[in-house]
């Protein structure tokens, strides 16, 4: 009688080799036995570059149909750059519908996509999506860009890196109604308009008695739409556990501040995109309005021009935040980019924070990096 494995541990050693295609393919050919396990790496994920990509993927899909099941993140790009709407991107929702099991769509370098000859049942098909990724896409109609997350409903990773449309929506289009969200993390880079928060997720959000977004990444740039901001921190509410927040580098008297009022169980918050000479009232409000008991750790990173801009910080206040007693044990992350000047000594950079937060040092919760 031949030895025999049981199958748990035949999966796991393939497990072992989940990047390296030749031995997942010869694994394919060995035995039935390794056949699911080799094939769950071999087409998981999948990439599709240009119309020539695609059609082969959709001829291999017609021939063997028994991967389809195995396909569960699918990227689209457009290598050629273009500023007319490739027709072949049109069957981009087809696919969507096509791969049952697919939970993951990235769409990359895609121009003036328009979903306007899409069905109901093809949109349907997006409710299965958990991650959504969009860089560098532009639809036709911000209408598009609704209608496809109204449909992707279930999603709970959204990535939005420069997202735009080139026409404004028509008016006789409806937009689809708001939904609960199943969000848990979003980024917002600083090229995604702020529309897409004001019109897609606030008003989702508004829908259900709470969000349950733990992780949020936000570039922002819109110095007008600062309520916008403060609005997204409001329905994230104690739910969010960390944040990242990178802040317009001027500001007008006029202007909104940023508040965490609502975010009582924050954990992490990274504070970016501070440069010294600047403005430093972003941060300054940020910490004013902590409120979280739960905070382990704060990182604020800065690129200082000259060491002797550093005295622009709001030093003080930041120790005198950190120094109460609910911030007590919270670690404390300065990270300085020194831009490079022949006269930004790390060592005398290091020996000015350390004076600017002599509570934080006594604390022995301070940690200083220079790069």
């Amino acid at each position: 009688m031949p030895p025999y494995l049981p199958q748990e541990l035949i999966d796991e050693a393939i497990d072992y080799l989940w990047n390296d295609v030749k031995a997942l393919t010869a694994c394919a050919l060995a035995s039935q036995s390794c056949l699911p396990s080799a094939r769950t790496h071999l087409f998981h994920d999948q990439t599709l570059l240009g119309a020539k990509s695609c059609s082969r993927f959709e001829a291999f899909l017609e021939s063997s149909p028994d991967v389809i099941r195995y396909i569960r993140t699918l990227s689209i790009s457009e290598p050629t750059s273009s500023a007319y709407a490739q027709e072949w991107v049109n069957r981009v929702p087809i696919l969507v519908a096509r791969l049952q099991r697919l939970a993951t769509l990235e769409l990359v370098g895609l121009h003036y996509v328009s979903l306007q000859r899409c069905s109901k049942q093809t949109l349907a098909a997006f409710g299965k999506l958990e991650k959504l990724v969009f860089a560098d896409v532009y639809f036709d109609h911000f209408l598009d860009l609704n209608t496809l997350l109204a449909s992707a409903h279930n999603v709970t990773n959204a990535l939005f890196y420069r997202v735009g449309w080139g026409n404004p929506s028509p008016a006789y289009e409806e937009f689809p109604s708001p939904a609960p969200l199943h969000l848990k993390r979003l980024v917002v880079d600083s090229w995604a308009s702020s529309v897409i928060l004001r019109q897609w997720l606030l008003p989702c959000a508004e829908l259900a008695r709470e969000v349950n977004l733990r992780t949020l990444m936000v570039r922002w740039r819109e110095r007008d739409s600062m309520d916008v901001l403060n609005s997204l921190f409001r329905v994230c509410g104690s739910a969010l556990e960390h944040l990242y927040v990178e802040l317009p580098t001027t500001k007008e008297d006029s202007q909104e501040v940023p508040s965490l009022y609502h975010n009582t169980r924050l954990r992490i918050l990274e504070i970016d995109g501070l440069v010294l000479p600047g403005c430093v009232q972003w941060t300054s409000a940020l910490l004013q309005e902590l409120r979280s008991t739960q905070l382990e750790k704060l990182a604020i990173s800065l690129l200082v021009l000259r060491n002797d801009v550093l005295a622009a910080f709001e030093w003080g206040k930041l120790d005198a935040v950190l120094a109460q007693s609910e911030f007590k044990d919270v670690a404390l992350v300065i990270n300085v980019n020194r831009a490079l000047h022949p006269h930004n000594d790390p060592d005398e950079l290091r020996s000015a924070v350390r004076g600017y937060l002599p509570l934080a040092v006594r604390r022995g919760k301070l940690t200083i990096r220079c790069s």
